[in-house]
């Protein structure tokens, strides 16, 4: 359990693999004084029009061979035990609840930070990583962190597959990154996140579950401002690391809130892992 529990705690403080304020920001550490900052309202646009126009097939077809590999050598036992292990701190009632807290909280002191402002591409980033988007739904949010077989039906369990597929995918691709100078990893995970999103319409064609067929066709419309979000967000999740160096008032501000968000996250996920770890030893 303290091994897992260790790898755990480092994907979860820096962010879970996929797109949801979670994918580390791959960014030099001295960017300075004119830092020059993307919308990610435009990246996500841009990145869609490739994905529909085949750029990134070449790309997704080496990820589902690596997958293919991987199951087939029995290398996602491990990752599977994360899975559980993840469950156990994203599905628990104080993470739920104090997660909403923090994060609602984040959002209201970036929007405050940035209101009368004069309008430039910083304060979009700031609003657009700061706002309200419709909740996924939480039975298939649920779903993202069960482990394959465990679904209470054929649909769930379809889910739950690709779920897993796209997590190693995800992970694959930022130790892939790790070890290379890939400049556009991010948007690669754009393009996971989308074939991830296509599969799971697909499949749900089929459901005999209609209010998880619908989940699924709400999330979809939601997909590309939910990954816009993410990516601003992390923007400004590297000014609160020092990967990159404010150059306004308003990139410090944003820097210090989302800075002082991260540690309270860090802190509630410490204070969960070790109250299972001590369950686990009584």
């Amino acid at each position: 359990m303290k091994t897992i529990a260790l790898i755990l705690a480092s994907v979860l403080c820096a962010g879970s693999p996929a797109m949801a304020e979670t994918t580390p920001v791959a960014t030099t550490v001295s960017q300075s004084a004119s830092n020059h900052f993307l919308l990610g309202k435009e990246v996500v646009q841009a990145v869609r029009t490739e994905y529909t126009d085949g750029k990134y097939n070449d790309f997704l077809k080496e990820m589902d061979q690596d997958y293919k590999n991987a199951k087939k050598s029995n290398d996602l036992e491990g990752l599977i035990e994360l899975r559980i292990e993840t469950a156990k701190i994203k599905i628990h009632p104080e993470f739920t609840k104090t997660y909403r807290i923090i994060q609602d909280s984040k959002d209201k002191d970036l929007l405050r930070a940035a209101s009368n402002l004069e309008e430039t591409t910083f304060t979009k980033k700031v609003k657009s990583a700061a706002q309200s988007l419709a909740a996924i739904d939480d039975h298939m949010q649920a779903l993202s962190y069960k482990v394959p077989g465990t679904g209470a039906n054929s649909d769930e369990n379809a889910l739950i597959d690709i779920g897993l597929e796209y997590y190693y995918k995800a992970i694959h691709l930022d130790s892939l990154a790790a070890n290379s100078s890939m400049k556009d990893r991010k948007e690669k995970h754009m393009a996971l996140e989308m074939e991830k999103m296509s599969r799971m319409l697909e499949a749900s064609k089929t459901f005999t579950d209609k209010k998880l067929k619908s989940s699924i066709e709400d999330a979809a419309v939601i997909l590309d401002n939910r990954i816009a979000k993410s990516y601003d967000m992390g923007d400004l999740l590297a000014l609160g690391k020092g990967k990159i160096k404010p150059s306004s008032t308003l990139e410090e501000k944003a820097a210090t809130i989302v800075s002082n968000s991260q540690g309270d996250l860090a802190e509630l996920h410490r204070h969960l892992l070790n109250s299972l770890d001590n369950e686990a030893k009584k």
